[in-house]
C-alpha cells in the first residue's frame, strides 16, 4: 500500500512538472512566433515601400515658379519682388543675368519698403548696371534700406559719405555709420573704422583700437581684416611686435577666404623660414610656400629636384615643372635654368 501511494505520488510530481515544462514551451514557440511575424512585417514592408502610394508635391516645371513670384509680387509681396530681382541680378536658376529686371523688381520691392531691396537698388545705381549711374540716387536708397533697418545699407551709406560719393565726403557720418553697422556684425564695417584708427582719419590715431576692429571683421569673416592683421604683424612697429607666426596664421584666415593677395603674402611667410632646404620639415615647408605662390621655395624645390642629394631621388621632371612655375611667378634664375635644361635636350 505504501509502495502504491508513493508511486501515484512520484507520477503526480512527475505530470506536475511535465505539465509546467510543456507551458515554458509553449511560451517560448509563441515567443518566437510572435517575433518572426514583426521581423517578416518589417520585411516586406521595408521591401515594398517604395511601391506604397505616397502623397507628392505636384510636377511643377522650373521655368512656372518665376510666374508665381511674379504673380505674388504683383499682388503687392515686397519679398517675391526683391526674390526676382535677385534671380535676375545674379543669373539664378537657370535664369540669364539681365540687370535691367532686376533694377524693375528692386525698385518694385523698394517702393514696398522692403529694405535689403533698397540696398540691392542702391548698388545697381552706383555702379551704373541696368540703370544710368546716379550716385544722388544710390546714396537715397541706401539711406532708405538704413532706416529700415538693413545694415549692409547702413554700411555702403557710410561709405559712400567716406567716399563723397552723391554728397559731400562726411568722414565723422562714415564713422558713425560703421560703428554701428559693426556692432551688428557687419565685418567691412568693422574692417573700414579699424583703418580709420590706424591711419588716424577722422578719429585719434589708436593702433590697439584698430587691432581689435581688425579682428572683429576677421571673425565676421571679412578677409581684408585678416588681410591687415598679418601685415601688421609681419611688419611690426613700435606699437605691434613683428611675429611671423600671427601674420602666418591671420594671411592663412584670408587666403581660406578667397583673398589671393593674403594667399601671395602667406607664400613670402613660409618662404622667409627657408634658407637651404636640408631637410624634410624643410621641404614640406617649401612645398606649401610654392603652392601659395613664392616663386623663391618653387625655385628651390627645382635646385633639390634637379641634383644629386640624400634627401630625394633625382627627377629631372619634377624639377622642370618647379623651375616652370617659378619662371610664371617672375622668378629670373628659374627661366635661365630651364633654358639650360632645354637646350641640354630635355
Amino acid at each position: 500500500m505504501f509502495t502504491i501511494v508513493w508511486l501515484n505520488l512520484d507520477r503526480s510530481v512527475k505530470n506536475s512538472y511535465s505539465f509546467k515544462k510543456k507551458g515554458v514551451r509553449m511560451g517560448k514557440i509563441k515567443s518566437i512566433l510572435l517575433t518572426a511575424l514583426v521581423l517578416t512585417l518589417i520585411i516586406v514592408v521595408v521591401f515594398f515601400r517604395d511601391n506604397i502610394p505616397q502623397k507628392v508635391m505636384p510636377d511643377i516645371m522650373d521655368s512656372d515658379y518665376i510666374g508665381f513670384y511674379k504673380k505674388a509680387c504683383e499682388l503687392n509681396d515686397a519679398e517675391a519682388c526683391n526674390n526676382l530681382g535677385l534671380i535676375y541680378d545674379y543669373g539664378k536658376n537657370g535664369e540669364s543675368v539681365d540687370h535691367e529686371e532686376a533694377y524693375l523688381f528692386y525698385g518694385l520691392a523698394c517702393n514696398l519698403d522692403h529694405a535689403s531691396a533698397c540696398n540691392n537698388l542702391a548698388y545697381l545705381y552706383n555702379n551704373g548696371k541696368g540703370i544710368e549711374q546716379h550716385n544722388g540716387y544710390a546714396l537715397r536708397n541706401y539711406k532708405k534700406s538704413c532706416n529700415l533697418g538693413n545694415q549692409e545699407g547702413c554700411y555702403n551709406l557710410g561709405a559712400m559719405y567716406y567716399r563723397g560719393e552723391g554728397t559731400r565726403p562726411s568722414r565723422y557720418r562714415a564713422a558713425k555709420l560703421f560703428r554701428a553697422a559693426c556692432k551688428e556684425g557687419i565685418g567691412e564695417a568693422c574692417n573700414d573704422l579699424g583703418y580709420m584708427y590706424a591711419k588716424g582719419i577722422h578719429v585719434r590715431r589708436d593702433i590697439f583700437e584698430a587691432i581689435s576692429l581688425y579682428t572683429d571683421a576677421c571673425q565676421y569673416g571679412e578677409a581684408s581684416g585678416c588681410n591687415n592683421l598679418g601685415n601688421m604683424y609681419e611688419d611690426g612697429s613700435r606699437w605691434v611686435k613683428q611675429d611671423d607666426a600671427k601674420a602666418e596664421r591671420f594671411y592663412s584666415l584670408a587666403c581660406d577666404l578667397d583673398d589671393q593677395t593674403s594667399c601671395d603674402k602667406l607664400g613670402h611667410v613660409y618662404g622667409k623660414k627657408i634658407r637651404k632646404i636640408i631637410g624634410e620639415e624643410d621641404k614640406k615647408l617649401a612645398e606649401k610656400a610654392c603652392g601659395y605662390g613664392n616663386g623663391v621655395s618653387c625655385y628651390k624645390l627645382g635646385e633639390l629636384y634637379y641634383t644629386e642629394n640624400k634627401l630625394v631621388e633625382r627627377d629631372i621632371y619634377k624639377a622642370i615643372n618647379f623651375f616652370d612655375k617659378a619662371c610664371n611667378l617672375g622668378q629670373s634664375s628659374s627661366c635661365r635654368v630651364l633654358g639650360d635644361i632645354h637646350k641640354k635636350g630635355y
